[in-house]
Order: C-alpha cells, then structure tokens, then sequence
C-alpha cells in the first residue's frame, strides 16, 4: 500500500507448485532434514520416509512392488511440515519479497520505474529456477501468472517463469 501511495510499481509473479506434495523428493528431504534436526527426530523422520513401497491391483491380478521415492500419505499430519521443512531454503534477494503458502508462493519487487522492478523480479525467478532443478521441483504454468500493480499509467516488462521443468 505505501508502495502505491508513494506511486511506485509492483510487479509480481505467483507461481503454483505442480503437484507439491506428490512430488517432494524424499532423499533431497533427508538430505535437509540431516542438516537441520537432531539425530533422533531425523532418524524417526526416515523411518517415516523410507522402505515404503506400492502394488497395485486391478480385479485379481496384482503389480509388482515398487518403492515410493516421493510423495507423502494422502491426508497425513506430517506432510504440510515436511513440505514446509523442504523448502524453508527457497532462495531470497535484497530487492524482492517471496511470500509462501502451502505449495503457493508469490515474488514482489517494488521500484518506481518499471523496469528496474521487473529486473529484480526476473532476477529472483532465475534463482528460483535454479533452486527448482536441484530439488526437482517445478511450477504449474497454468496456475501461474505475473501480474503489476500501479497507480501510473506504465506497463512492466514481462518476466519469463523459466522455472517450468519439461516433463
């Protein structure tokens, strides 16, 4: 709001995540949960992540086993944590806000020409890229959008999310 008031842009992407909870990758979670918690609460977090497998079954012929390496029980306590464990590390700038819920988040850079903020917001979706590909994460283009607030009457240059994996 003081943004406005002071007659400076916004421009912001909001990206979805495609499929977040589906698609947490379980060694990339360990590596970070290691890092971040003690001993017992990690090794109790494996348990829960680990040795996990699937068959499935069609009338009375039945799958071989597979082993889950991503994804969290449908309706579990511990997935939104986990997902939010997972990705506490999402890269920041200087110059943008990131803000999160869930598997939404949304990037906000604010200047007053158009495009210095749209710099500082590519800038920071570049860095989201970069950070999607290591963790093999990816957003849902059609759940994303890149929009501009203002007061003036100026346009924004568009940004790119090329943080879209191929699939």
């Amino acid at each position: 709001m003081k943004s406005l008031e002071a007659r400076k842009l916004c421009t912001a992407a909001f990206l979805d995540v495609a499929q977040a909870f589906d698609k947490v990758w379980h060694t990339g979670l360990l590596y970070k949960l290691r890092a971040a918690l003690p001993g017992p609460y990690y090794l109790f977090l494996k348990t829960y992540l680990t040795d996990r497998y699937f068959q499935v079954r069609y009338k009375d012929a039945f799958s071989d086993c597979h082993e889950v390496k991503s994804d969290f029980t449908l309706g579990s306590v511990l997935g939104p944590l986990l997902y939010l464990l997972f990705t506490a590390d999402l890269p920041t700038t200087e110059h943008t806000t990131i803000a999160t819920y869930a598997d939404d988040t949304g990037l906000l850079a604010v200047h007053s020409d158009p495009d210095v903020a749209s710099q500082c917001l590519q800038n920071h979706l570049t860095l989201l890229h970069d950070w999607f590909e290591k963790w093999k994460m990816r957003a849902n283009p059609a759940k994303s959008a890149h929009v501009t607030f203002t007061t003036r009457h100026v346009t924004s240059p568009p940004v790119f999310l090329t943080l879209l994996r191929s699939q």
